[in-house]
């Protein structure tokens, strides 16, 4: 029995349509969940070229060593060793000041409990402009002044968790908060794993800015077994101020690392502002594009295509080749898509400055 029809009992109708008429094609994770399926879809034709391209490295770097093909440093902690691929990238991050960003806040009278668009269209006929006017309104005084508050404090961790409650996490004045924020605190973060759940992150990857650049550090595992190290050369970018910039990794990254530093008895004090570009992309361009993967985004917004790039449901096969060959061909475009991947937040984090601002 196929991987397809052993599962097809758990999928919906429009997935085996799709599955069976060689649309999309079923992906097993080399882990399992337990006692279940791990599974990811991707089209045919995704598919056969990532099979293609596969072929194609292993000829090519067939020989080589890692450090011949993906230059790097080796680096050393306590719990051992792991591999640092460093580069960077022009950086070109435009935003409005603080007292921009704060105005936008302060303009939207929706943030308030029991404020809906018809409610702030009446609150602004009567000539309360913003927030701030509502310190003086007998029933929305109280919210605002806790706001405000915030606002004064630069608490942007509680003025998400205010907004997001009052919203959505796709909502402008979420990306508006970011803006209170130094540029050198934010903290680009994807990784690449061999799953969906319980298994290896593979792949680290942090950027931040400094030097009018985009600064990348991959930590890249040439074993399994340096895990622990690469998420110790991670953790040394995370520091008291540091935000979070990433895509769907509020669901997926960060808990991810957590999980993965429980695993290892690392303490991971990840609780720090997040500003998830996934939920701001799809609210701003998703009636214009077939979906909202971040390389769709990318190649809208930049108009660049992406060469031999992997599928990112395929990269725990692409990784196990590497493992069962020990040649680092396999390797290069997973080390190519998360450093795009990396490069392409900051670009995605300006536009929608640019879309909202």
């Amino acid at each position: 029995m196929s991987l397809e029809q052993s599962i097809f009992s758990s999928l919906g109708k429009r997935w085996r349509d799709a599955v069976e008429q060689d649309r999309v094609t079923v992906v097993e994770d080399p882990a399992r969940a337990q006692g279940g399926f791990n599974v990811s879809f991707i089209s045919g034709a995704e598919y056969e070229q990532a099979r293609k391209l596969k072929r194609t490295l292993i000829r090519r770097y067939q020989g080589r060593t890692l450090e011949e093909v993906i230059p790097g440093e080796e680096q050393r902690s306590r719990r051992g060793a792991c591999y640092c691929v460093a580069n960077h990238h022009p950086a070109d991050i435009a935003r409005p000041s603080r007292s921009e960003a704060r105005d936008r806040i302060l303009s939207d009278l929706k943030l308030l409990y029991g404020v809906g668009p018809h409610r702030e269209s009446a609150l602004k006929r009567q000539g309360y402009r913003t927030i701030e006017d509502l310190t003086r309104h007998p029933h929305h005084r109280d919210s605002a002044e806790e706001l405000l508050r915030l606002l004064d404090d630069f608490d942007t961790g509680g003025l998400i968790d205010v907004i997001a409650r009052k919203g959505r996490r796709s909502s402008p004045s979420i990306l508006h908060v970011s803006g209170f924020h130094d540029l050198e605190d934010f903290v680009f973060l994807d990784i690449e794993t061999l799953g969906l759940a319980g298994v290896p992150i593979i792949l680290f990857g942090v950027a931040w800015i400094e030097g009018g650049r985009i600064q990348v550090h991959q930590y890249l595992l040439r074993d399994i077994r340096e895990e622990s190290a690469a998420l110790e050369g991670f953790f040394t970018h995370v520091r008291e101020n540091s935000v979070f910039i990433t895509y769907n990794g509020r669901i997926f990254d960060v808990p991810y690392i957590k999980s993965r530093a429980a695993y290892y008895g690392i303490r991971a004090d990840l609780d720090r502002p997040h500003y998830d570009l996934l939920h701001f992309s799809r609210r701003a361009w998703r009636d214009r594009l077939p979906n909202c993967r971040l390389s769709t985004v990318e190649s809208y917004l930049t108009g660049a295509e992406r060469e031999d790039d992997v599928p990112g449901a395929l990269v725990p096969d692409f990784y196990q080749t590497y493992l069962r060959t020990g040649n680092p061909g396999t390797l290069v475009p997973i080390v190519y898509h998360n450093r795009q991947d990396l490069v392409a937040l900051a670009a995605i984090y300006t536009r929608l400055w640019e879309e909202w601002g």
